[in-house]
Parts: C-alpha cells; sequence; structure tokens
C-alpha cells in the first residue's frame, strides 16, 4: 500500500534520489580510505590518511596531505588537472549575449543550500563555485572577462523563482543541480538559458534543451558494471537479488532499470519490497521476509539512515545476505559512522575517484588545494567535485569561444566527445550524453571506506571499464 506523506517530507526525499539516480553523485567523508588489494600480489592493504576527520554528516572530504605533484604549480599557471589553461586574461570587447559584456560574464549556480527542511543541502555545489569563480577570476577570467556569480538557491522547495532570476541576470547556470528541477515548466529552455549542469533529477529536467551534462545521467541507460562483474565472480548468488525500495516513484525508476539489467545478464529478483519513504518503525519483517526468500545479494534504494536501520535489524535476526550493494549517495561519513559497525559486506559504486587517495591523482589534489585556498570554510564533497567538473567544462568551452561567446556557441563547444574533469572521474561523453563505461567499488567496513579490488576486477588503474557496464533499459511511462 502507497503511504501519504507531506509535500515538504516528499521534497526531502527528492534530494535523496537525485544523488541515488546520479550514480556519480555523493556528500561523505571519512577519516580513512584504505585499497584493498583483493589478495593480490602485493599483499595486505595499502592505507590513505586523510588526517582527522569528522564523523558526522557534513560531507567533508579531508585533507590533501602529500600529493603526488604540487597542485599549486598548476593553479598558479591557470591549469586544473591534466586540463591546461583553464582560465587566462585577454582583452575582449562587446556584449555578444545576455550576461556578458566586455569585462564581466554573470553565470549562476542553483543548489538548495537554503532550504528550512534541510539547511544546507547541496550546499558543497555553491561552495565549490564561490572557489573556482575567485581562482578563475586571478588567472585572469575567461580571455580576460571576469565571472560574476549569481546564487541561485531553489531552497528545496523554491526552484521555478531560482530559474526566473537566472533568466534575468545571467549567461548561462553552471555546476548546481536542485532536487524539484522539473518545477519551472520549461521556463529556463523559454528565456533561452544555457545550463552546464552539475547533476539532473527528473526525466523532464535530464531529457531538457540547451544543456550539456559532463557527468550525463539517462533515462534509457544504467550503469550496470557492478552486477556484471559480481555475477561474474558468484553467479549463483546472482539468482537471488532482493531489493527494497522506498514508496516514491523517482526512487522505483532507479530500482526498475537495475532489475531489467540484472534480468538480461540471466540473474533473478526473489524478493522486491517497498518501504515507506519517511522510513519504517519496525525493519525486522523486511528482513525476515528476504531471509525466507532465500536473498544472497541485496540493495537498498533510498537514504543512508534507512539502510542503517534494516542492517541493524538484520544483526539482530543473525542473517546477512551474502553481498549488499549500494549507490553512490551512501559513501557518507554518517553512514559509516551511524552504521559501519553492522554494515557486513556492503559494497558502494561511484565513477568519482576516491578524494581520499588525492596523492595518486593531480586534478583530485587540486579541488582540494583549490579549496583550501579560495573558501577554506566551504564545505568540501563529492557532489562539489561534480560540480567542479561542470565549472571546468564550461571555462573550456567558453575560452574556445574567444571574444564572440554566445550561449549558441558555449552549448557547442561543450559538447566534448570525451571528459574526466582534468581527471576527476572516469571518461564520459558530453557530445552525444554518453554515459561512463567505468565504475570502481569501495567496501564498508566498521571504521574506513576501503577500495576493493576484487568486487571492482580493474582494467584503468582503480576502474573497471567496458562497455557492456552500459546497458540499455526501457525508459519509465508516464
Amino acid at each position: 500500500m502507497i503511504r501519504k506523506v507531506s509535500r515538504s517530507r516528499r521534497a526531502v526525499l527528492v534530494l535523496a534520489t537525485a544523488i541515488t539516480l546520479l550514480a556519480a553523485a555523493c556528500t561523505r567523508s571519512s577519516s580513512e580510505v584504505e585499497v584493498s588489494t583483493g589478495g593480490g600480489s602485493g599483499g595486505g592493504e595499502q592505507s590513505a590518511s586523510s588526517g582527522s576527520g569528522d564523523s558526522g554528516s557534513s560531507g567533508d572530504a579531508g585533507s590533501t596531505g602529500t600529493t603526488e605533484a604540487k597542485s599549486e604549480n598548476r593553479l598558479d599557471n591557470g591549469s586544473f588537472g591534466d586540463l591546461k589553461d583553464v582560465c587566462q586574461g585577454g582583452e575582449p570587447s562587446g556584449s555578444p549575449d545576455k550576461g556578458v559584456t566586455a569585462s564581466e560574464i554573470k553565470v549562476g549556480t542553483v543548489s538548495d543550500k537554503g532550504s528550512t527542511i534541510r539547511p544546507g543541502l547541496t550546499k558543497e555545489m555553491w561552495d565549490t563555485a564561490v572557489a573556482f569563480t575567485k581562482w578563475c577570476n586571478e588567472q585572469g577570467g575567461i580571455n580576460g572577462r571576469k565571472l560574476s556569480l549569481t546564487d541561485l538557491d531553489a531552497k528545496l522547495m523554491e526552484y521555478p523563482s531560482a530559474v526566473t532570476k537566472g533568466c534575468q541576470e545571467d549567461f548561462a547556470m553552471v555546476g548546481g543541480g536542485a532536487a524539484l528541477d522539473n518545477g519551472d515548466g520549461g521556463a529556463r529552455v523559454k528565456c533561452g538559458l544555457a545550463n552546464i549542469a552539475g547533476y539532473a533529477v527528473s526525466e523532464e529536467a535530464r531529457s531538457g534543451e540547451l544543456q550539456v551534462f559532463p557527468v550525463p545521467a539517462r533515462n534509457d541507460r544504467v550503469l550496470g558494471g557492478p552486477w556484471r562483474v559480481l555475477n561474474e565472480i558468484d553467479p549463483e548468488a546472482m539468482k537471488h537479488v532482493g531489493f527494497m525500495t522506498g514508496d516514491l516513484q523517482s526512487i522505483v525508476v532507479a530500482k526498475d532499470q537495475d532489475v531489467q539489467y540484472i534480468e538480461k545478464l540471466g540473474g533473478k529478483v526473489v524478493y522486491d519490497q517497498r518501504y515507506g519513504v519517511a522510513g519504517e518503525s519496525n525493519w525486522r519483517p523486511f528482513v525476515e521476509g528476504m531471509k525466507e526468500k532465500g536473498v544472497e545479494v541485496f540493495a537498498l534504494t533510498g537514504e543512508p539512515s534507512q539502510l542503517v536501520g534494516v542492517q541493524k535489524a538484520m544483526k539482530t535476526v543473525g542473517w546477512y545476505p551474502k553481498y549488499t550493494i549500494q549507490q553512490t549517495n551512501f559513501y557518507d561519513s554518517g553512514f559509516l559512522a551511524e552504521g559501519g559497525t553492522t554494515a557486513k559486506d556492503t559494497f558502494i559504486r561511484s565513477i568519482f575517484w576516491p578524494t581520499e587517495l588525492a596523492k595518486d591523482n593531480p586534478a583530485v589534489a587540486d579541488y582540494l588545494e583549490l579549496m583550501k585556498r579560495y573558501n577554506p570554510s566551504g564545505k568540501k564533497a563529492q557532489l562539489g567535485v561534480q560540480g567542479l567538473s561542470a565549472w571546468l567544462l564550461f571555462a573550456k568551452a567558453a575560452k574556445a569561444c574567444g571574444d564572440d561567446l554566445t550561449r549558441d556557441c558555449l552549448l557547442e563547444k561543450a559538447k566534448v566527445d570525451t571528459w574526466t574533469g582534468g581527471g576527476l572521474h572516469a571518461e564520459t561523453g558530453p557530445a552525444d550524453n554518453t554515459m561512463s563505461q567505468c565504475f570502481l567499488m569501495i567496501r564498508v567496513d566498521p571504521k574506513a571506506f576501503v577500495y576493493d579490488k576484487k568486487m571492482t576486477d580493474p582494467n584503468e588503474e582503480l576502474y573497471n571499464c567496458d562497455p557492456k557496464n552500459v546497458g540499455k533499459v526501457k525508459p519509465a511511462e508516464g
């Protein structure tokens, strides 16, 4: 039976869905991420400590520690990761499009940070925008035009007002996203406002015009690589898959995509149960139901706190599935602090290089240095990194337009064939909205997130990359 929930609570859960649907975006932190070799040569585990972490839910990504290359050298030269000359001086002239003058480009970032329901929601995207624009302007701007940042705070329930403000003032929206991103009724497209998006939630927002995604999410594709690799490791277990899904249609859609992929592999779903979107007072009946059905592979689609409740019930019952496979939004310090001790055989999928392993990745080191220097009190989190990928794509595209910076040119130049955000994440294809074919898996240990080599089966650095990792699925109806 579908339970009735308040509009405000439904909105909060839609945000969780936003992160769930984006296999690459999450808000998390930890004091330590280790590298599990999975029993391969070299033996044991390599630990990459990031110093004292915040055990709360702030999403602090930790400090830089010792990096392989000095990030300040790249940042001071206007470069980032493997991207050269991201920002630079020049002598521009004219006002070729709305929001663009000879000296300035007005750009807005959408977030839900002003929400009274959940204060600070996606604040990391705004904080990253502040840091990036300060840094870019210090390097001379975009061909000499300085960036002027507009705060398009949707406050969770006010997305139409945020879009209206952007339509009035800005050349483009960059590096943001809103939970209720289908609420403007197409106003952004009608006013011609370009969007280099941080993320999108609704099917309408994903398929909207005048936008480019550096990290695409598709209505007709799913990143199912983790299921494929598990099917190779333990095909018998994949014949006993169980799902628990919040009773909200946008969350159910994500689950249904996974089910389609699993069934194409030859797997079988033996348990498929919805729970109240506001949570349940007693998770034990769900656990006993899965035990009765013989579930061996389990996934919960929803929020980390709900999985904590389920796994505590598993501990009470004395039964766990062989594997629990979760979306990227579970890569969160709050989940580790609250549920790490009960998270048995739990794994999280992502396309982003772990922030705590910045010493092995110049782009991630640059992100941490960027925040340290230009917004030290700002929130550092994975969704901020995703927003940064959008800012980098915007800057490179705007630079390529030269003096004649128009929205049409921006969107054309942003449609690059391949993109990694300078190395922040696995390769994507913004030109044709191609999702990444790569993923990595992180195991949840009692006190740490641990990169798991066996569950990833990497063939490109930390990643498993294969066209078979992305499956075609039937889009939701209606």
